[in-house]
């Protein structure tokens, strides 16, 4: 089983994700034990239906840096596994933060279309500039709600990470990148299709995955 699919809760347990699918090879099916995964996406605990698309948030390296204790009847704390960490690849754990905020996005997006809204308090507990440790990354309470379901939540299950080669000669329009940051919200969001500007970010990015690549540590 990819540990993509799954999330371990503390405490004991596991929420399997949406859309899951689970490959074996074995001389009779063990229906008993596929049986989950037909379930995945369709708990009766909102909570846990969430949380079941969350886990296939996009995080670094796939390091699936989260832990969720489930509390009372309607609430969850999100933890970071600090044995996650990326010493020398992320050292303010900034790349972690995002998938972590990725996590917390996609379980809104799944609670709201099933009819829930989430009050979420971000590090109740306080947090350190210098990293993530122990401590709460979020305490969320799911409250039934009339919720507005967004555009993109249709989308969720076709999201992937495009390996395919990218055609560097065709031109982008202006029109289609303006498009593409007027969907900024909350954020700064920069473009631009200017060649020099695309040559100087292009061997920026090039060699940063160099030297990733050749550097064993990381």
């Amino acid at each position: 089983m990819n540990r993509r699919n799954f999330l371990r809760l503390a405490g004991g347990g596991v929420i399997l994700a949406a859309g899951g699918t689970a490959l074996f090879t074995a001389t009779r099916t063990p229906h008993k034990a596929l049986a989950p995964w037909g379930q995945a996406g369709t708990y009766s605990d909102p909570r846990m239906s969430a949380l079941s698309f969350a886990i296939l948030a996009p995080n670094p390296h796939n390091r699936q840096p989260w832990i969720v204790s489930l509390e009372d009847k309607d609430a969850l704390t999100l933890y970071f596994d600090t044995d996650k960490q990326l010493p020398h690849t992320d050292p303010l754990d900034r790349q972690l933060t995002i998938g972590l905020g990725c996590f917390l996005e996609l379980m809104r997006m799944a609670a709201a279309a099933n009819g829930y809204l989430v009050e979420t308090t971000l590090f109740p507990e306080g947090s350190d500039t210098a990293g993530l440790d122990g401590r709460p990354i979020a305490h969320v309470r799911f409250k039934e709600a009339d919720t507005m379901v967004g555009p993109l939540w249709a989308h969720v299950l076709d999201r992937r990470s495009n390996k395919e080669p990218f055609d560097t000669a065709r031109p982008i329009a202006s029109t289609a990148l303006q498009r593409i940051l007027g969907f900024a919200r909350s954020a700064t969001l920069g473009g631009t299709i200017n060649a020099g500007d695309i040559a100087a970010w292009r061997k920026l990015t090039s060699d940063a995955m160099r030297i990733e690549v050749e550097t064993p540590r990381t």
